[in-house]
């Protein structure tokens, strides 16, 4: 903590002066007091108190802005979340992941905020593109880079070493393989079984999107106007890894998130694919561990993309605008970007921070090249609609035996369809 606490006076300072180099007016409220802002998100998990510290160390760089931070569970934050920004009873920010974000632009109650970065307060060339890109509606930013990361392949090394495997898959085809030769299954030993990959359906960065993204299929086409989901590059992805979950038992069905990352965390899955906020539980567990780009398929290596990023709310004032923006550009400072990769183990939000300037987190250093990301069902309204309702219900029909591929994937295709012309 004394560490953490030295590193970041010198981050405050420096930002504080980048700051008050970049703003033209002092974003002080009507009475001269120094404005309120208030920010709301979910980060509950271990990063929550580095968040804490980079809002606190903003606060006490400055005098004219104070951020006011409130964090929320998850589900509760998402049920309260835009029904109080329609009433005009919401935060000032607002952190949205990336699938979230297009509802709230067409409901109006965020702003674009390309004044932003046209004020020279941070260069965007500095900032990964994904993050802006997964930001842009109908040519407008929205927001501001809070994570970005790709998903990786974690793997454990020690039940790799005991099946004589070298090390991680490079293609999709050896990551089939190594999970046949790393299951140890038995009919009816459910819990003491021993799994060569764990593979969520739901609750949890896309598997199943990496999975069929490798080999040319998908979900909905790249300008999303039409579902790729009963092509048959997605059916022959689908019948492959379903037939190898069915007949040689590589993974439970019916997983969720947390499920793959207990799985893996009690060294009974070899291999798992997940973002960086899940090495610091396995770490704690004692899992000897290693992560890897997700493997190559004959499409092209490609990783679940995740990005939240930080949003101004409409009805905020000029004062608050201005306020936020010293605040988004404090954040996505190199200073409290290297801080924020070095304690959390996520890829800093600039481009400009080296491989050496993250040397005390080697999770960190790993996931800053993780290859090529890909958002599932990005910038799609329908999202939540798309992923609950069509998306989640036939991987569970289709890993459950409730019909064909071809017939669920087809049924699903067309609903999703239904959705995108609407």
């Amino acid at each position: 903590m004394h560490r953490k606490a030295l590193f970041f006076a010198a981050t405050a300072a420096t930002a504080a002066l980048v700051l008050s180099g970049c703003t033209a007016t002092q974003p002080k409220s009507a009475d001269g007091d120094p404005v309120t802002i208030t920010f709301w998100n979910s980060y509950t998990g271990p990063d929550r108190t580095v968040v804490e510290k980079i809002v606190e160390d903003f606060n006490e760089s400055q005098d004219d802005v104070s951020v006011d931070m409130t964090i929320q569970p998850f589900d509760v934050y998402s049920q309260k979340l835009l029904p109080a920004m329609s009433a005009g009873e919401g935060p000032t920010i607002a952190a949205l992941d990336a699938s979230q974000f297009p509802q709230y632009a067409e409901l109006g109650v965020i702003s674009p905020i390309d004044d932003f970065y046209d004020s020279g307060a941070i260069d965007p060339d500095t900032l990964p593109q994904a993050s802006l890109d997964a930001t842009t509606l109908d040519g407008e930013i929205y927001g501001s880079p809070m994570i970005a990361t790709n998903t990786m392949l974690y793997w454990n090394k020690d039940l790799f070493a005991a099946a004589g495997i070298d090390g991680p898959p490079a293609t999709m085809e050896e990551m089939a393989e190594d999970a046949v030769a790393l299951t140890k299954y038995q009919e009816g030993a459910e819990t003491t079984n021993t799994y060569g990959i764990a593979i969520p359906d739901r609750e949890a960065t896309s598997s199943w999107g990496v999975l069929l993204w490798a080999d040319g299929g998908g979900f909905v086409s790249d300008d999303k106007t039409e579902s790729i989901f009963a092509s048959k590059e997605s059916v022959a992805t689908m019948t492959k890894w379903n037939d190898l979950i069915q007949k040689q038992h590589i993974s439970p069905v019916g997983l969720n998130g947390v499920d793959g990352d207990s799985l893996f965390g009690a060294g009974r899955a070899a291999m798992l694919m997940n973002g960086p906020w899940a090495s610091a539980a396995f770490e704690e567990a004692g899992i000897n561990f290693g992560v890897a780009p997700t493997p190559e398929g004959s499409d092209g290596q490609f990783a679940a993309a995740v990005s939240s990023n930080m949003h101004l709310a409409a009805d905020a004032t000029d004062a608050e605008r201005q306020g936020t923006y010293d605040f988004f550009a404090f954040w996505n400072s190199k200073e409290a970007s290297t801080y924020y990769a070095v304690e959390t183990g996520f890829p800093p939000t600039r481009t400009d921070v080296t491989v050496e300037d993250l040397a005390a987190n080697p999770t960190s250093q790993a996931f800053q090249d993780s290859g090529n990301g890909k958002f599932y069902l990005g910038g799609l309204t329908q999202y939540a609609n798309i992923d609950s309702n069509i998306v989640v219900p036939t991987l569970q029909r289709v890993t459950n035996n409730e019909g064909t591929v071809e017939d669920l994937l087809k049924d699903a295709s067309d609903q999703i369809n239904s959705e995108l012309a609407q």
